[in-house]
């Protein structure tokens, strides 16, 4: 099933989403096959190493908030007219996104209804709302849908940003754009600041991380990095490498905290509070810093690594199929805390192929069909860096 390559794609993007998403993977299973059968315990460096994961998920919000930033940039300085922006922009994006999501929930639904998982279905993920503002229900009905969640209220917020700020300034303007921004990054931050508690990594994970209108500055970021990109060219083609370090360092103090609350001290309260609020900011922002050294220090690359570009193309398939292939691998393997590691990590290179092949299968058969039909009704907006 082979795909042709697409000219605009960037080869740097695709290596930070695919390694993303297999970060994503190799978590999961850490914690469904060896966490869950205490064959390894969520303690020490394993659980800081575990914890640390969070990071790939800032990288893939801040990625998408620059992506789709592009094409709303693109689509909105093209036109005068907000409501056929937005309508093109909604279709497009929902074409892409939700028919797939709707599959899963019932898949997700039929695990449960035939008791391979536990939970229950929660009608508030009919409309990305299950996380919006406070914790889902436990255990989760599609637990890892909370990121697409978050991903879809900023594609139906921003374009509203951008309709109401184009009463004052040129609709799809520089100054729009960067008010956007800074009001999708400013208003979570200060919306942490308002319920920081002093949590612990599980309470942080669950009502904070998780929460669509405490983190959306990560797309916020992706939207600035856009807008600098297109408005600020000089500031973004040079100094790369030293963006670079900058941005490493930054998304390193942000995880090493966000993994510190693991094995936060009931002393430490004031500490918590200031992970709990500055950790995301610290991730995302750093993601943004590495971004110009990303989209210009990868140029024709992929006639070697046509493996990144085709994960990074399958990358929504493979966290939509992961979890569910996880449940039925388990539950027709009876995977339990008896069964031995060498056989846990042979089961494991066989979910891992499974999950490739069921993404490619979904995405051939199902996502790229029925995202090709919105070219019916919508024209095609470039989301390639400037």
């Amino acid at each position: 099933m082979s795909q042709p390559r697409d000219a605009n794609r960037s080869a740097g993007l695709d290596y930070l989403r695919t390694a993303s998403i297999l970060i994503v993977i190799f978590n999961h299973f850490l914690i469904s096959f060896f966490f869950a059968t205490s064959k390894i315990k969520f303690e020490g460096v394993i659980a800081l190493i575990s914890a640390s994961a969070v990071l790939s998920i800032e990288w893939l919000f801040v990625l998408s908030g620059f992506l789709i930033g592009a094409m709303m940039i693109r689509s909105f300085e093209r036109s005068d007219n907000w409501a056929a922006c937005a309508r093109d922009f909604w279709l497009r994006r929902w074409f892409r996104t939700v028919p797939a999501y709707y599959l899963f929930i019932f898949i997700n639904y039929l695990l449960i209804k035939y008791q391979l998982t536990e939970g229950a279905f929660e009608y508030r993920s009919l409309f990305f709302s299950q996380n919006l503002h406070e914790p889902e229900q436990t255990p989760h009905f599609f637990g890892e849908s909370w990121s697409l969640a978050l991903d879809e209220w900023f594609y139906l917020t921003m374009p509203i940003m951008l309709g109401l700020l184009s009463f004052v300034f040129p609709l799809g303007g520089k100054k729009s754009f960067l008010i956007a921004s800074a009001v999708l990054i400013i208003t979570p931050v200060l919306a942490r600041v308002a319920i920081s508690d002093g949590f612990n990594f599980f309470q942080w994970d669950a009502a904070v991380r998780r929460i669509t209108i405490y983190h959306l500055d990560a797309t916020g970021w992706g939207v600035l990095a856009a807008a600098v990109n297109k408005w600020f060219p000089t500031w973004w083609r040079s100094g790369i490498g030293q963006k670079l370090g900058g941005g490493l360092l930054l998304m390193l103090a942000g995880t090493c905290g966000s993994a510190y609350l693991v094995r936060i001290g009931a002393n430490e309260e004031a500490l918590a509070n200031v992970i709990s609020i500055w950790s995301i900011t610290l991730m995302s922002s750093g993601t943004f810093f590495i971004i110009p050294w990303l989209s210009q220090s990868f140029k024709n690359t992929f006639n070697s690594n046509r493996l990144v570009e085709t994960i990074s193309l399958y990358s929504y398939s493979i966290y939509l199929c992961h979890f569910p292939t996880i449940i039925l691998v388990k539950y027709f393997f009876e995977i339990n805390q008896f069964t031995s590691i060498i056989k846990l990590i042979l089961i494991m290179i066989f979910c891992l192929a499974m999950v490739l092949l069921s993404a490619s299968f979904v995405f051939h058969l199902f996502e790229k069909p029925i995202s090709d039909l919105r070219e019916r009704f919508t024209k095609k907006v470039n989301a390639a860096p400037f």
